[in-house]
């Protein structure tokens, strides 16, 4: 019955009357009171043009222009008529546009030029966001399981049993399967290696000991046995080799600290009231 009287279009037409009584009322009453300004500034103006040009790659003629002004004027005036209105209030996307609006604002806030001596100070207290990375030097010999089909647990432990007492320097020679990309590899990083051998290759490799042979440890070709002649640190650099990379990062924690805080003192002009739903309450609602 409801459904049915809700699809009659008399009862839409008297709904659909009563939304623009109030709407007119609403006008009528603020035109009563101070009349509101629309301005459209020479910046806005300018904003107008210059889109219209990336837009359609020329300027807009005066006629054009104008009819732009015009839409703008359009929008703002029903803009804010829908506004007071409330039309907006629970509309999700509005307000989600409207916060990004603001995080841009607030993430455009001037930051000022770092002071040396701030600039060493937050190095001092981010070290590992300026760390060289540590790196390698290591030999591999290489066993394809694709030409050793029947046999590679056999030559895995063949493999194993000589180079349990030999250092990097042991002919290869007849040991392994040639590599395209050679048996020796120098002063590289994790990136660098997983790139070559892929990532679990790369971690089972920096976490071994230098010293001795160990393996075998899978790659995405196959299998091999590594030797570590060398592990170098990595360090922090000092301010004058990454000063570029320490600016760009302190001014990034300065524009979020600006957010932060341009959201507290929002914020705090409110009385935030979180209403909780009862439990029984939620229970029954739930389908």
């Amino acid at each position: 019955m409801i459904l049915r009287l809700l699809r009659e279009p008399l009862l839409q037409f008297l709904v659909l009357g009563a939304m623009l009584f109030a709407l007119y009322n609403l006008v009528d009453k603020r035109s009563v009171e101070a009349t509101e300004k629309i301005v459209v500034s020479t910046s806005q103006i300018a904003n107008l043009r210059d889109g219209f040009a990336r837009t359609w790659r020329r300027s807009p003629t005066e006629e054009e222009l104008q009819g732009l002004i015009e839409n703008y004027i359009r929008d703002e005036v029903f803009y804010r008529a829908g506004r007071a209105a409330g039309l907006d209030r629970d509309d999700a996307v509005i307000r989600r546009r409207v916060r990004q609006k603001m995080e841009f604002l607030a993430e455009e806030i001037t930051v000022p030029e770092p002071t040396e001596e701030q600039l060493a100070a937050f190095l001092a207290s981010n070290p590992e966001r300026f760390r060289t990375e540590d790196r390698l030097t290591f030999r591999q010999l290489f066993l394809n399981p694709s030409r050793r089909t029947g046999t590679i647990d056999r030559d895995l432990d063949q493999l194993r049993a000589a180079l349990s007492s030999a250092d990097a320097a042991i002919d290869a020679t007849g040991l392994g399967d040639p590599f395209l990309l050679g048996e020796e590899f120098r002063v590289v990083s994790l990136r660098d290696t997983a790139g070559t051998f892929g990532e679990s290759f790369a971690r089972q490799v920096f976490a071994a000991e230098p010293g001795q042979w160990q393996g075998p440890i899978a790659s995405t070709y196959g299998l091999h046995f590594i030797f570590i002649n060398e592990r170098t640190r990595g360090s922090v650099s000092p301010l004058d080799a990454v000063r570029p990379a320490v600016i760009r990062e302190w001014a990034n924690v300065r524009r979020l600290e600006a957010e932060r805080n341009l959201y507290r003192t929002l914020r705090d002009q409110y009385e935030i009231i979180v209403e909780i739903v009862p439990p029984q309450a939620a229970a029954a609602e739930r389908p």
